[in-house]
């Protein structure tokens, strides 16, 4: 855990805005020489995001404070997804910690495990109980356990940040038991046709499914001690449909007794279902944060897809406050393509408001990744100073190709791209752009030399047993790397 120290008077807040436009009970005035304890603190443009270990007046524990006015370490924010597909690393409570004492080793401080797929939760809740039939998917490695409850466990002495990602949002498989018992929540396109891409999509327009959604997520939050929930471009709904009766009786009623548009690209249409979407994630927000401070994390595709595709305007949640850090998926074959993406002006200007890190795929079964190429994209990432990356997903970052052979990446190259001490130093912040309006006051020209002087590395030393175990971790991480595929 890391110390932040106050430089001048200052301000802990809500949101990285200029501190005289927020109102009261958005911010906390701070003296100077204060100390305090941070469980983490990301780079958000000229602001850190810090989760402080005591909350702080009527901010709470999740907040901002202006760079020049503090000491504190910045961590890169280094983030994988842990699959139930195509990985065994959920399916045990001894592949939990082999796995999390691996990612220590590389520095990783972030974890999104799934825990909603196919219809499933992957961990016990009397939620979906009541709703699709199962409390837990039906699966010996998930069943008679409480993956979820372990795996917050196992991260507890490596600090990691566990934020469950519900991967699937409002689609599920044809055949599964949440589309069998509740036919009347499944939507259609304008023929009548349910299934698209062998998948069926629960209505985000219908009060039952809205519900649903909402007390998942919410009894999620209240139950396990997590540090957020992650929702992904699977929260949205293809544009494709939303022709089912329910919706277009609802469209005609809210709009002056007029039909629904027989093309699905109709902007007036898509508009309706993008405020209906946005509707139901401000009503996931507000109940989940009255459960818990939990950050609210989002993983969607760039912004023209997932409004054209999915009816997502994720660029409004964000300038609403709604989402609380960004994931963008980047999955691009070529480094070019990656850097038009995250080069585009909503995902600049959204680094300076919350926490941007970029989605990085480093392979699917189906899909080799070379090295070179994640290292190119997460380099590029580091210098155009988003918060950090995160990797799609655990298995393929360390095996280099999955089908129909496992090829073992090499271990040194990953303790190179992710060396263990990831803090940005002080003169990392010479770095630091030129202000905007979101700022509370112009830094002077010599600022940044200032900066650099001022905030420097302060952690709290750990007990002799963590660091007597990260270094008997960092030392074995080649062999155990080198020993997957045996192990497989």
């Amino acid at each position: 855990m890391a110390i932040l120290r106050t430089v001048q008077p200052t301000f802990f807040k809500k949101a990285a805005l200029q501190t005289s436009s927020l109102p009261p009970q958005d911010k906390v005035s701070v003296a100077v020489g204060q100390t305090l304890d941070v469980q983490y603190a990301f780079r958000v443009g000229n602001h850190c995001l810090v989760n402080l270990v005591r909350p702080l007046g009527t901010v709470g524990q999740l907040g901002y404070f202006f760079l020049p006015h503090v000491q504190v370490t910045l961590q890169e924010l280094r983030a994988v997804w842990l699959t139930n597909v195509d990985s065994e690393v959920l399916n045990s409570r001894s592949n939990l910690q082999q796995a999390l004492a691996t990612l220590n080793a590389l520095g990783f401080n972030t974890l999104y495990p799934v825990v909603w797929n196919r219809g499933f939760t992957l961990y016990p809740s009397s939620i979906a109980q009541e709703f699709t039939g199962a409390s837990v998917m039906p699966n010996s490695s998930f069943e008679n356990r409480d993956m979820l409850a372990e795996l917050i466990e196992a991260a507890k002495p490596f600090n990691f940040r566990v934020i469950p990602w519900f991967e699937y949002g409002l689609k599920a498989p044809p055949n599964s038991p949440i589309a069998a018992r509740n036919p009347h929540l499944i939507t259609a396109d304008v023929q009548g046709n349910e299934i698209k891409n062998d998948t069926v999509w629960l209505n985000p327009t219908h009060p039952e499914v809205q519900q649903f959604m909402i007390d998942l997520i919410a009894d999620l939050v209240a139950r396990y001690e997590v540090a957020g929930v992650q929702l992904d471009d699977n929260f949205g709904l293809p544009t494709e449909l939303g022709y089912d009766s329910f919706t277009r009786a609802l469209y005609r009623q809210t709009n002056q007794d007029q039909s629904m548009p027989l093309n699905p690209r109709d902007p007036v249409r898509v508009q309706w279902l993008t405020d209906q979407i946005t509707g139901l994630f401000r009503r996931i927000f507000r109940v989940t944060k009255s459960r818990r401070d939990a950050l609210i994390s989002l993983s969607p595709n760039p912004l023209g897809f997932s409004r054209q595709n999915y009816a997502v305007d994720w660029q409004l949640w964000e300038r609403e406050g709604l989402v609380e850090e960004l994931v963008l998926q980047v999955y691009r074959s070529s480094l070019a393509s990656f850097t038009a993406e995250i080069d585009k002006p909503e995902v600049t200007e959204a680094r300076f408001h919350i926490p941007v890190a970029i989605g990085v795929l480093t392979g699917l079964r189906t899909q080799a990744v070379s090295f070179s190429s994640i290292r190119e994209q997460v380099q590029t990432t580091r210098q155009k100073q988003f918060a950090g990356s995160s990797c799609f997903f655990y298995e393929t970052l360390f095996y280099e190709q999955l089908s129909p052979q496992k090829v073992v990446r090499n271990a040194s190259d990953l303790q190179t791209l992710f060396p263990a001490n990831s803090a940005t130093r002080g003169a990392d912040l010479q770095k630091t752009t030129v202000p905007d309006a979101s700022q509370d006051a112009p830094l002077q020209e010599s600022m940044p030399d200032l900066i650099a002087g001022r905030i420097e590395a302060e952690v709290k030393p750990q007990s002799n047993w963590i660091v007597l175990i990260s270094r008997f971790i960092s030392s074995l991480l080649s062999s155990f790397i080198s020993n997957l595929t045996s192990r497989r």
